[in-house]
């Protein structure tokens, strides 16, 4: 009787320690930079958590492009993309972080102006911003030896203000909602980053 009682007081001992000891995803990364592909605009990136329930994420894209304009030679164009968000942990497990995502995100894209007709000097920029939130989630493959990499996925809703280039052109403005790196299937991309 003695025996199984010292064995019980063990055991629920050993449950506690061991349950106070292991460490969430989102603990685990506090301190890291994670480098990987974020979304299509800016689909180079760096997600840095800051502490367990907070990170800052920061995206880029860049394009050279190469367009014919109407009777005259092939000119460059040079789009780009800033991305800016703070993922807050919403829960965490293991292997998994679930997070609500506020983020801006601006984006250049360099065309013709709408004159007639079109010259390879006469170029102006299309601005857009973008005002999202989302839910998201980060899957660690830890259980599979690699506890560094993770993919990630989101949903959400965001504000599109598009202020188009050229002379006459009204600024549009949008609501839309977000499926960033989600489906493999349709867009070929899902969310990845490595830690360090």
């Amino acid at each position: 009787m003695k025996t199984m009682r010292m064995l019980g007081v063990a055991t629920a001992v050993l449950l506690v320690a061991g349950s106070a000891v292991a460490e969430n995803a989102n603990q685990r990364v506090v301190g890291k930079k994670g480098i990987g592909y974020f979304n299509g605009a800016a689909p180079v990136g760096v997600r840095y958590w800051m502490n367990d329930g907070m990170a800052i994420d920061i995206g880029v894209g860049l394009d050279v492009d190469t367009k014919v304009p109407v009777g005259t030679t092939d000119t460059s164009f040079f789009d780009w993309a800033f991305d800016l968000g703070m993922p807050w942990v919403l829960h965490g497990e293991e292997n998994m972080i679930v997070y609500f995502r506020p983020g801006v995100t601006l984006v250049g894209d360099q065309i013709f102006d709408a004159t007639t007709p079109t010259v390879a000097d006469d170029k102006t920029y299309n601005t857009e911003f973008d005002v999202n939130m989302g839910i998201g989630g980060e899957f660690f493959l830890g259980q599979l030896g690699w506890p560094n990499l993770s993919f990630s996925g989101q949903v959400g809703l965001g504000l599109q203000i598009v202020s188009p280039g050229g002379t006459g052109q009204d600024t549009d403005v949008n609501f839309f909602t977000t499926v960033d790196n989600v489906n493999v299937v349709n867009t070929g991309s899902i969310g990845f980053h490595f830690y360090f």
